[in-house]
């Protein structure tokens, strides 16, 4: 177990525990860690004392916060472990991050946990939420030396995927139930917590949400299941409110016409011969079309398109006719 857990009235150190309270466990900790790692992997007397030039000044030790302490910490297993070399170096850029094969030494968990939380804050920081989650879902706060860092990056993972009730409780254990967390991440996890709260699954910010990560996974070069999936659901979503916003303008319409005295319905004395639609002599029927890629809407003509785009000026956010364009450019380029 790497981070402290203070317990109030038990002794669990479950993340789910209410009375539990998460803390990294301080830099002399993590230097007595690293000195037993070190000697464990046989390292030379110069590497060694290379790496502890690092962790020499108490006082500079003592200002860093968790996630500084994890950065210090993977440089010090870099100056002894090439292949962690390798990884801090494509971590600088904008990757592919290098891959760790966790044997040795780098099987101990202790460097293999703090790794992992590294790798999965630079796919979070890089848009890879899908993978990122993957790697804070194996993780406990209890194995962390930054177990704020653990529960904001998942939170944003979490969030950003459309997991709004695994996010909350993410924040929730951020906020209420751990120690030392930075301002930057309190801040911006009240933020998300006070976004998170009012969000809802079937408004325009859900359709939004939905949009915006398919198009970070078409940007990322995915086209597989989940993403065409992810585009079946703003499809759904789209149609869904547009049948709304549709059904509400006719109700509108309606009770004008009950209004200006019973105006437009027919008269008792000559009722409608047949129910049905009236001044439409058709069977109902409609060719099939196959929908097109050239930017346009699908298999809807000029005027039909004109129409549903009033429809939205109308009934949506002056912006959203700039979402829907903008990704069926996106998927229109992915094919």
């Amino acid at each position: 177990m790497i981070a402290a857990c203070l317990c109030v009235f038990c002794s669990s150190t479950a993340a789910d525990d209410p009375t539990a309270a998460f803390a990294g466990p301080g830099p002399l900790e993590v230097r007595t860690e690293l000195l037993q790692w070190v000697a464990r992997a046989g390292a030379g007397e110069k590497v060694r004392d290379d790496m502890l030039v690092n962790w020499a000044d108490d006082t500079q030790l003592a200002q860093f916060s968790d996630e500084d302490l994890l950065d210090h910490l993977v440089v010090s297993f870099a100056v002894v472990d090439p292949s962690t070399q390798r990884l801090l170096e494509s971590s600088w850029s904008t990757g592919p991050l290098e891959k760790v094969v966790y044997d040795g030494i780098r099987d101990l968990s202790f460097y293999r946990n703090q790794l992992e939380l590294y790798r999965a804050r630079w796919m979070t920081q890089h848009r890879l939420f899908d993978e990122a989650l993957q790697i804070y879902d194996r993780l406990s706060p209890d194995d962390v030396i930054d177990p704020a860092g653990l529960f904001f990056y998942r939170a944003v993972c979490q969030s950003e995927l459309l997991q709004r009730d695994a996010a909350l409780d993410s924040l929730s254990l951020l906020l209420n139930h751990t120690l030392e967390v930075p301002s930057r991440f309190r801040m911006v996890a009240n933020i998300l917590q006070k976004e998170l709260g009012g969000q809802g699954d079937d408004d325009l910010g859900h359709v939004s949400r939905l949009m915006a990560d398919a198009g970070r996974q078409l940007d990322l070069g995915r086209s597989g299941e989940r993403v065409q999936q992810r585009q079946a659901q703003v499809i759904d979503a789209i149609d869904r409110l547009l049948e709304e916003a549709e059904n509400q303008s006719k109700q509108k319409q309606g009770q004008g016409k009950q209004g200006e005295g019973g105006q437009g319905q027919p008269s008792p004395g000559n009722p409608a011969q047949k129910s049905g639609i009236h001044g439409w002599a058709g069977k109902g029927e409609a060719d099939r079309r196959e929908v097109k890629e050239t930017g346009g809407w699908g298999m809807l003509d000029r005027r039909e398109e004109a129409k549903a785009r009033e429809l939205i000026r109308q009934q949506f956010p002056a912006n959203y006719l700039d979402i829907i364009s903008e990704y069926n450019r996106r998927i229109a380029e992915q094919k």
